[in-house]
């Protein structure tokens, strides 16, 4: 079976996104309520997004996602990113050695696998992480895990001898689908269930300021 990655806090998630309206304000934000260190990345080629991390585990972390101001296309996210009034929970991966794999058990629990996209394949120059995304489908419900098939990561805080400032202490992921959702989730071997209810992502973190929640409604697609 495809194996399911669990990290160093002792959970399958890989990264969480935080999503903000602007992305450097966004992030100078984030530092101020959590003190944490927050790396700010350089925009990747093409993507609609512009993003800095901070740690949660050495191999673990939360993700600023704002729009990326050199972006010329059209990408529905990069819209609804925009109109946000601050930070908002918006996405969270899990990680996978075999996304391929993943996607036919998916097909077989009675899921799918939707929008796989392989990320800076042609691309030499190791400044950038090479990898394969996708969404546990069909459709785009964001306390259903996205996956992630890391190739290559390049700016790992961890392997730069950063060291987790903030912990992990809970997601919290409310759905009205969630009974039919969580079926699927038990026969991929993902860890984390939906809670019956109106639809709601909650994440909270102890950091040098002490516990901090980000608590907001789901954006269902």
């Amino acid at each position: 079976m495809t194996e399911i990655l669990k990290r160093g806090h002792g959970q399958q998630l890989d990264h969480i996104g935080i999503a903000v309206p602007d992305t450097e304000k966004g992030v100078a934000e984030i530092r101020a309520i959590t003190g944490a260190h927050v790396d700010l990345h350089p925009p990747e080629p093409g993507q609609w997004y512009w993003s800095g991390a901070f740690l949660i585990a050495k191999d673990s972390y939360v993700e600023i996602v704002g729009p990326n101001p050199e972006f010329q296309g059209n990408h529905p996210m990069h819209s609804l990113v925009k109109k946000l009034t601050g930070p908002t929970v918006l996405f969270w991966y899990i990680a996978t050695d075999d996304l391929k794999g993943l996607a036919e058990q998916a097909a077989c629990a009675g899921g799918a696998v939707d929008h796989i996209e392989w990320v800076n394949v042609e691309e030499d120059d190791l400044a950038f992480s090479r990898y394969g995304r996708a969404i546990l489908g069909p459709g785009f419900i964001p306390q259903k895990p996205c996956l992630i098939q890391w190739d290559r990561q390049t700016r790992r805080m961890g392997d730069r001898g950063i060291s987790p400032q903030c912990r992990l202490v809970g997601l919290e992921l409310f759905h009205p689908t969630a009974n039919d959702v969580n079926p699927v989730l038990e026969k991929l071997g993902i860890d984390a269930r939906l809670q019956p209810g109106i639809s709601r992502m909650k994440i909270t973190l102890d950091t040098p300021r002490g516990i901090v929640v980000f608590d907001n409604p789901g954006f269902d697609a």
